[in-house]
């Protein structure tokens, strides 16, 4: 029963990302949409729920605390606890953890989104990430694509949105239990308030060997009676950010 809700959760997840949506942009709205002016001061606040079950994991908020040159300085709070992450001015990561995976350094930056934005638009690029703890450092590759025009709804209101979806290709691996990583991020980035309104991370690994860890579900594309095969993909978290509205300054 859990791998076939597993199963359903994920063609869900993946029809959403594979939708036709509008490629002319609503009235009033340009058809490129630059990228945004971050000043210091800035703050936005997301509500967190787990994709598969729809409760809550809580808040997180941004807060812009500096701006040299081309690197933002933001520091994040996400229930109580305090870190900082760098971006550049147009959304690019410099550190920053990466989805279901710890805080990395990336360069060249990892390009979350390729300004102008518009319908259609795709990009590729490559990056290498660090680990700061160990100083280890693997290849990332990022196929990136403005799928178009959707309307979305979010505890802060409805806005017109381009939705950005990554397929993201990590190749961070642990000797023995883990190697690489697939991972879709979608984004719903609103002009209207130049931030995204509403984010879904979701991401499996492969695993090689070792105890599973507590929580994780096992993906497979065939039919495994025995849970024991090896190599497999594992399914981590599914996270929904919802914007919640702009936060203390």
């Amino acid at each position: 029963m859990k791998q076939l809700l597993l199963a359903a959760t994920s063609l869900v997840f993946l029809a959403s990302c594979a939708t036709r949506l509008a490629s002319d942009p609503p009235p009033g709205l340009p058809a490129q949409i630059s990228a945004p002016e971050i000043q210091v001061g800035d703050s936005w606040r997301y509500a967190v729920s787990d994709g598969f079950t729809r409760l809550s994991r809580g808040t997180v908020e941004y807060r812009v605390r500096a701006i040299e040159g081309d690197t933002v300085t933001v520091d994040v709070i996400a229930n109580d606890r305090h870190h900082t992450e760098l971006f550049t001015r147009d959304g690019s990561w410099l550190r920053r953890p990466a989805t279901n995976l710890q805080e990395f350094a990336y360069n060249p930056p990892y390009r979350a989104f390729d300004f102008p934005l518009a319908a259609g638009k795709e990009w590729s690029a490559r990056t290498i990430a660090t680990d700061p703890a160990d100083g280890r450092s693997f290849p990332v590759g990022i196929r990136g694509r403005v799928l178009g025009w959707e309307r979305v709804r979010v505890p802060a209101g409805e806005f017109d949105a381009l939705k950005v979806h990554r397929r993201v290709y990590f190749e961070y691996w642990v000797p023995v239990y883990r190697g690489q990583s697939v991972i879709d991020e979608t984004d719903w980035y609103a002009p209207s308030v130049g931030q995204v309104v509403k984010s879904e991370t979701n991401s499996k690994f492969l695993r090689f060997a070792g105890i599973r860890p507590p929580g994780f579900v096992r993906v497979s594309d065939g039919d495994h009676s025995n849970d024991d095969v090896m190599p497999r993909y594992e399914q981590d978290e599914w996270l929904v950010y919802e914007l919640l509205g702009p936060g203390a300054r």
